[in-house]
Formats: structure tokens, sequence, C-alpha cells
């Protein structure tokens, strides 16, 4: 898992690579972070897979954006069979990151725990850190009434299809609404 994690980070870290600032720290390790915790919490989630699927999800995004599923489903598995993966395992992992990437097409709480697990703490990252503010940077030509619309379709598709866990909704259920008011969206009352 070591050698895979830090090929994962060597390719994050890649000049040219337009999210190289923050992927690794702001994203990723915040991922690891929450699907850990989950782990705690369903004791029967197969760590090693969780762990192994943090690294997966967005292996194709450094390599080609454009792309990045189509990398993330040739490379990824590849790469883990040279870090030491046996197939079974591979296969696992590459088919519940598809069943993860069928957000919008399938109830992802009707998947396997491992799958919920690291859906919801992939969601969950996205309102941690710079991840929407990012969005400022890379759209900065547009109007910012525009950006916004952007920004809260994608956080309503995460909150509404991919945090899944109840005890992630609940954890997180502040910072949604926080980021829903950045994003132009304010409650009745403030007081």
């Amino acid at each position: 898992m070591e050698k895979f994690r830090e090929m994962v980070k060597a390719n994050n870290a890649k000049y040219g690579f337009v999210y190289r600032e923050w992927m690794w720290e702001a994203h990723l390790l915040v991922v690891h972070k929450i699907a850990m915790e989950l782990c705690g919490i369903y004791p029967e989630a197969d760590r090693e897979l969780v762990e192994a699927l943090v690294w997966f999800h967005d292996f194709g995004k450094p390599i080609d954006e454009e792309n990045e599923r189509e990398v993330t489903r040739t490379e990824g598995p590849k790469t883990m069979r040279e870090c030491g993966f046996g197939e079974d395992f591979v296969s696992k992992v590459l088919r519940y990151w598809e069943l993860m990437e069928q957000k919008n097409e399938i109830d992802i709480r009707t998947c396997p725990i491992e799958v919920q697990i690291i859906s919801s703490a992939d969601g969950c990252s996205h309102l941690v850190g710079v991840f929407y503010a990012s969005w400022f940077r890379d759209y900065a030509g547009q109007p910012l009434v525009e950006i916004q619309k952007m920004v809260k379709e994608k956080m309503e598709k995460d909150w509404n299809r991919k945090i899944v866990l109840p005890e992630a909704r609940q954890a997180f259920d502040q910072r949604y609404l926080h980021a829903k008011e950045l994003f132009g969206e304010f409650p009745k009352r403030f007081i």
C-alpha cells in the first residue's frame, strides 16, 4: 500500500498538474482521514480496500484530466499490479470505484460499505479546505454568479448523491450550510 500511495503522491506533484498545489494535502489526505474515521464507525469494512480506494479514486486526474476516468480505469490497475497487489484485489478496487462513479445512476446507499465510505469521504472532503475555492481561480474569467452556480450544482450533487453515510452527513452538516452561504444561498434568519 505504501508504494502505491507514494506513486499517487508523486503523480499529484507533477509540474503541469493544475491542482498540484493542494490535491495531495487538502484533498487526498483529507479523504484518507475521513475514510479511516468512517472505518472506525463501520468495523465490518475492509480497511485495506478502503485505503486502496482512497489512493485510486482520482488516479487519472493528474495524468490526463480530460480523460481521467479512462486513465484511472487503465493505468490505475496497472500501477496497482506493479506495486504487488493481486489480481482479485485490483479487480475489486476497480469494480468498487466504478460503483462510486455511478453516483448519478445508482443509489450509493445500496452499494457495499466500502463504496459508501469512499464516496462519503470524497464528498465530505470537498467541504474542507480549498476544493470549492479553487473553482474561483479556475474560472476567474467568468462572472461570479456563474461560478457560484457551478459550484453549488457540484456541492448539491455531492451532498445528495455522494455523502450517503448518516454519520458523515451529521458531522458535515454545518460545513455544508456554511458552504451554501458562500455560494449565494442565505438562511432565512441569521439570529
